[in-house]
C-alpha cells in the first residue's frame, strides 16, 4: 500500500450513533497464532504517531 492511498470508506451501519471505522492490525493471517501490533499514522508534515484509545484521526 502506498502513502496516501485510500484504504476504505466510512459509513454509519449497525448500532452506532455516528460513522466510525474499526481497524485491527496483526502480524499474521494465522488468526489462532497472530498478535496485534501498533498502527502508526503519518500526517502531511511527516509526524508519525500511534493514536491513543478513542483519539480521532483526521489525516
Amino acid at each position: 500500500m502506498d502513502t496516501g492511498e485510500r484504504v476504505g470508506q466510512c459509513g454509519n451501519s449497525g448500532n452506532s450513533t455516528e460513522p466510525h471505522v474499526h481497524v485491527q492490525v496483526s502480524d499474521s493471517t494465522d488468526w489462532k497464532r497472530s498478535r496485534g501490533v501498533p498502527l502508526a499514522f503519518r500526517d502531511p508534515r511527516g509526524k508519525v504517531w500511534v493514536p491513543n484509545e478513542g483519539e480521532v484521526v483526521n489525516v
